[in-house]
């Protein structure tokens, strides 16, 4: 969508680039009764060197890639190029300023969202839902909110929040039950957790460990948040989280940035986790190559 409103936008892609140079990328919009939105233009690359240093680099890829972040990413980064990672879980900003620097514009965008790619080439929008925009370490700045204005401009809903940390573990809320149940219960769809009350009443444990990690960071979320947790997972439908999709394609999933981060810091701080240390302790066996 960026890149059709006119920014000059150039993606790489690395184990996708022959199917999407051949096939084109589009974009399925179910709330618009299933229009196709082609990319075009579509500038794609296969070698990072090939694109240069960049005013911005937007990060979408898992975060079981982070480590690999600095390698992948050098070739774009000159001393004035800024930061916009739109990945899940916790983590992934510091991940970045450690690699190039805390000094840096680095700005999160959480996706509330139901998109899922179902092919190499073709993502599909269930719920369009909205972007949540943080930067780390302080408020939203001018260059932050230059790409904010540039997602509106795209039509895509955006949110802005001042506290990032805050942001971040309100998302946990929903990340970590309904992505890791889905996987732990059976490789099952977000419907079948609200319809079973065991998990429903697991799942609610799961925010409540989160809303009191949350706490010990001088970081309050109301009860009536959580409930909101089940009303907005309701029109879903039997929704597949990604990392059940991941974990039903054999690929990685993202284990440390959506369970094992919050984990350690909520227990850090004193926090008895004993729900999420179950949870945690189920995936890692599950995801285990």
């Amino acid at each position: 969508m960026l890149a059709n409103s006119g920014v000059e936008l150039s993606f790489l892609f690395r184990s996708t680039y022959e199917a999407v140079r051949q096939k084109g990328l589009f974009l399925v919009h179910h709330q618009e009764d299933g229009r196709e939105e082609r990319v075009d233009p579509l500038q794609l690359y296969k070698d990072p060197s090939a694109i240069g240093v960049c005013d911005w680099v937007i990060v979408a890829v898992k975060s079981t890639a982070n480590g690999k972040l600095e390698e992948i990413l050098s070739p774009l980064v000159g001393e004035q190029t800024r930061f916009l990672t739109l990945q899940n879980g916790i983590g992934n900003v510091e991940n970045l300023a450690g690699f190039f620097g805390r000094h840096r514009t680095i700005l999160a965008g959480l996706c509330f969202t139901c998109i899922n790619r179902t092919e190499a080439n073709r993502i599909e929008s269930l719920l369009p839902g909205y972007v949540q925009f943080g930067q780390y370490g302080s408020s939203l700045n001018q260059e932050a909110e230059h790409m904010v204005r540039a997602f509106e401009e795209a039509n895509v809903n955006v949110k802005r929040v001042d506290s990032l940390d805050e942001a971040l573990w309100r998302k946990l809320c929903w990340n970590i039950p309904f992505n890791g149940l889905s996987i732990a219960c059976g490789g099952i769809t977000t419907d079948q957790i609200l319809s079973n009350p065991p998990y429903r009443a697991r799942a609610l444990r799961l925010m409540q460990e989160i809303q009191a990690g949350a706490l010990a960071y001088g970081i309050g979320i109301e009860e009536s948040f959580l409930d909101r947790q089940f009303s907005l997972t309701e029109p879903m439908g039997a929704y597949r989280p990604s990392s059940l999709i991941d974990y039903l394609e054999g690929k990685p999933v993202e284990v440390e940035t959506i369970w094992g981060v919050p984990l350690r810091r909520a227990l850090s701080k004193g926090v008895v986790m004993d729900e999420l240390t179950y949870l945690y302790d189920e995936l890692s066996s599950l995801t285990k190559s």
